[in-house]
């Protein structure tokens, strides 16, 4: 694989502009003043529930971490890439010495908070931005995650940094790295599925705080009770519902108290598993690292080694390839170096071919 053409395996050696890349890869609808790749124009986005009475599907980065499947599969990932060093190479072989900052930050977050932030950005977001201080030579001198919230594209794909009066400003390209991760992210793809987890983490504690089937307080003889009335005598049924002793309660003589459907927990447990499953498709994991169910963990649990294969052969490389890619870019790293993660023989580092760089 010598002497392949440069332009097979490297971008180019003067750095984009930040507008080309963000036009090139696209950008994300997750957040107002980011646009998905699909969108073309300038449409104004509407509000779906107000329009059509419908309730939409979009949920927050908040709300997602509320599902267990969710949380475990991002701690799953933090907990093998962010504490992984990064390394400059030169054909193959490590620089010495190595940029400072690529194992170093300044102030009070560490590298592993750097990449632990960056991990979770192309996770819910599908990009991230670091903020570099460069040299008198243009080399970088240092580089800080900057939170996802402080910073945007404009209608042109140039990223604008939020300033101290609040004002979103413009930023010079060579002043910040844009990392495009492996999609556009879970807030875009996976909005049905998180909506549906949540609901279903919901339902069942409401089903836990009144774990006997709904009821209809059926009215069996015509008393003139008033709509405000009833839902008095509703709102206090509920209450004693979820009161210890809600188990016994007294109704008149003219209210019949009808259970509706059974108690059933197959929903909650089918569901939540089947959840899982879903969520680890998102996060290109094994499902059994998630811990679901183990009813049928002899059929159809892998071995602890093959589990390991999976996401190392398979999960890792999904989300670290794309941020090793991007500092691996001639304007973070001089032309012919590469930057890589150092995971030692836990996975096998594909060194990019041989590069003839001209004198």
């Amino acid at each position: 694989m010598a002497n392949l053409p440069e332009w097979l395996t490297r971008g180019p050696r003067v750095a984009e502009s930040v507008a080309a890349i963000g036009n090139a890869y696209g950008t994300t609808s997750a957040r107002a003043g980011i646009q998905s790749p699909w969108t073309t124009g300038q449409l104004q986005k509407l509000v779906w529930s107000d329009i059509f009475g419908l309730e939409t599907q979009w949920i927050t980065r908040a709300e997602a971490l509320t599902i267990p499947a969710v949380f475990k599969a991002r701690a799953v990932l933090l907990s093998i890439i962010a504490d992984k060093v990064l390394y400059a190479l030169r054909s193959g072989e490590r620089v010495d010495p190595q940029p400072v900052w690529l194992a170093w930050t300044p102030g009070q977050l560490s590298p592993w908070q750097r990449m632990a932030n960056t991990v979770d950005d192309l996770i819910f977001y599908g990009w991230s931005l670091w903020k570099r201080t460069n040299g008198s030579r243009g080399e970088i001198l240092s580089a800080v995650r900057v939170p996802f919230e402080w910073w945007e594209f404009d209608a042109e794909g140039n990223v604008l940094l939020r300033d101290e009066a609040g004002e979103y400003q413009p930023v010079a390209p060579a002043d910040v790295i844009l990392i495009p991760g492996p999609s556009a992210g879970l807030l875009e793809y996976a909005t049905r599925t998180l909506r549906g987890a949540a609901r279903l983490e919901t339902s069942w504690s409401n089903r836990a705080a009144s774990p006997i089937p709904a009821i209809d307080l059926h009215e069996t003889t015509m008393s003139g009770i008033t709509p405000e009335e009833a839902q008095d005598v509703v709102n206090e049924w509920a209450a004693a519902r979820q009161d210890p002793n809600g188990a016994t309660a007294f109704t008149p003589y003219n209210i019949e108290a009808r259970a509706l459907g059974n108690v059933s927990a197959d929903l909650f447990i089918e569901g939540r598993n089947a959840t899982r499953i879903d969520v680890a498709n998102f996060f290109n994991l094994p499902a059994q690292l998630l811990d679901g169910s183990l009813s049928t963990a002899s059929l159809t649990y892998s071995t602890q080694e093959g589990r390991r294969n999976d996401v190392l052969d398979y999960g890792i490389p999904y989300w670290i390839r794309p941020i090793e890619s991007r500092l691996s870019q001639d304007d973070v790293v001089p032309h012919g170096q590469s930057v890589g993660f150092d995971f030692g023989p836990v996975i096998s580092t594909v060194q990019p071919p041989t590069i003839v760089v001209p004198d």
